[in-house]
């Protein structure tokens, strides 16, 4: 089965992190019913196997993104076991086609214990992923930085493209590392850009309703669009951001979902026309 979305995108997953506390079957059933056309599975459990029936979830709303685990690691066997547990996953999967992952931290015993990660040049080789699979890397929030230190975002946009692998831009742990967000995203080339983490945050409270932070997210999206960006963006809420009712739930994330899509749409339209180019054969009248 392909595992591309059809419509042209971006396409805009729901995090099952958004609706952590209730079974996988039910957040697929919420998600289908407000309309998005996948999901970002979290990896949270070793349980989560391809013999664990997720497939079957997968038929009632495409698990399209399977976010890495990022706690917990001996649970696998290993911060290294548990990425290629995740990447065995999304290959049994029919619809998943991307994984997301939070690069090892970069505290000396973290390197020392992540050896692997800093000696990789090719992770989906070193993750048995098949062909469809792409992995990104997530942005983290940062401390202020040094002003003689290289730029976070520049460092993990080279580790990207030093280990094969795309960036994830979450919008809300730029902004609470204090950085301008419309400036971060203009630097990060489009064709890095796998996936999108979308919320909002003010000061350092993160993942909160659009809307309820500081961040331009309107003008974010718009941006999005107008540049041509067609992959994922994936909803990510705290929990505490819905009503405990399932309908009220799925009106809030239609709601949502309709106002990213229009400020998409608005972007797409500003876009500058593709320029037009007439091939030499076809300018030459002597040709058939």
């Amino acid at each position: 089965m392909d595992a591309t979305p059809t419509g042209p995108g971006p396409h805009i997953l729901l995090s099952a992190g958004c609706l952590f506390h209730l079974p996988l079957k039910l957040i697929a059933r919420i998600g289908r019913e407000a309309g998005f056309v996948g999901m970002e599975l979290i990896m949270n459990s070793p349980d989560l196997t391809p013999d664990s029936g997720l497939e079957k979830i997968s038929e009632t709303l495409p698990i399209r993104s399977i976010h890495a685990p990022f706690r917990n690691w001996a649970a696998w066997g290993g911060h290294l076991a548990s990425w290629k547990a995740t990447a065995q996953l999304a290959n049994s999967l029919s619809h998943t086609d991307h994984i997301t992952m939070h690069p090892p931290g970069s505290r000396l015993a973290n390197m020392i214990q992540n050896r692997w990660f800093e000696k990789a040049c090719d992770l989906p080789l070193l993750l048995d992923a098949v062909g469809r699979i792409q992995f990104s890397l997530e942005n983290m929030p940062w401390a202020e930085r040094s002003p003689f230190s290289k730029d976070p975002l520049d460092r993990l946009m080279g580790q990207c493209r030093d280990k094969n692998v795309g960036l994830t831009f979450d919008v809300c742990h730029m902004g609470v590392s204090g950085r301008n967000v419309m400036d971060a995203i203009a630097k990060v080339p489009l064709d890095l850009l796998y996936n999108v983490h979308f919320s909002d945050a003010v000061g350092f409270t993160e993942h909160l309703t659009p809307g309820a932070g500081n961040l331009p997210l309107d003008d974010f999206l718009h941006h999005l669009g107008k540049i041509g960006y067609t992959r994922y963006i994936t909803l990510e809420l705290e929990p505490s951001a819905f009503p405990d009712d399932m309908d009220g739930t799925i009106e809030l994330l239609i709601s949502i979902r309709e106002a990213m899509q229009h400020q998409l749409s608005q972007g797409q339209e500003a876009a500058p026309p593709c320029p037009t180019t007439t091939s030499n054969k076809s300018a030459n009248p002597n040709n058939p």
